[in-house]
């Protein structure tokens, strides 16, 4: 069997962009992926609030996700995204405004933002799928955001994210200037 050799060139000052779970993630992957040349950390934190990461099944909760946050930017880490997730069962626009406060705060050059979808073949459809229904339906539901509040949090999101100085690019992505 013969091999064949793939080689490729990347341009100087590519963005070279990594997906990091807070709860996985130390000292030595973090000076492998310096020592590759990877510049940029996308960390899948979802949600500052600890019971709302239980729900999801997080494995790290959120004062490691700063133990981490804080360890890449010591090993030279500036380019960091923050994954981040709303209308969670029982979330309130209240406590998701909590989660960008403490987020932003934090000053990462990009934050990507998405809603809850529930998707059939997962725990949390087994689990909200009548809610999920209800939802889309625009009815009230039992533990999922409404529609209307689920409206709410966008337009918050926005607008406190706009404020804050980073400005929405796509759907779910908001950077500062020239991180987009």
């Amino acid at each position: 069997m013969k091999c064949s050799v793939i080689s490729f060139s990347v341009s100087r000052g590519a963005e070279i962009s990594i997906e990091c779970n807070p709860g996985t993630l130390g000292r030595t992957k973090l000076q492998t992926y310096q020592e590759v040349g990877i510049n940029r950390l996308s960390m899948g934190l979802q949600s500052a609030n600890d019971e709302e990461l239980k729900l999801l099944g997080r494995v790290h909760n959120y004062s490691q996700f700063l133990k981490n946050y804080e360890m890449a930017r010591e090993f030279g880490f500036d380019n960091i995204n923050i994954d981040l997730m709303y209308a969670l069962p029982g979330q309130t626009t209240k406590k998701w405004m909590q989660t960008l406060h403490a987020v932003t705060d934090l000053k990462p050059k990009h934050l990507s933002c998405y809603s809850l979808i529930i998707e059939e073949g997962t725990p949390f459809y087994d689990r909200y799928k009548f809610d999920s229904v209800k939802q889309q339906a625009g009815m009230k539901t039992e533990w999922l955001p409404t529609e209307e509040v689920l409206c709410e949090m966008g337009k918050e999101t926005d607008a406190f994210l706009t404020e804050r100085g980073y400005f929405k690019y796509e759907i779910s992505n908001y950077s500062k200037k020239g991180y987009e």
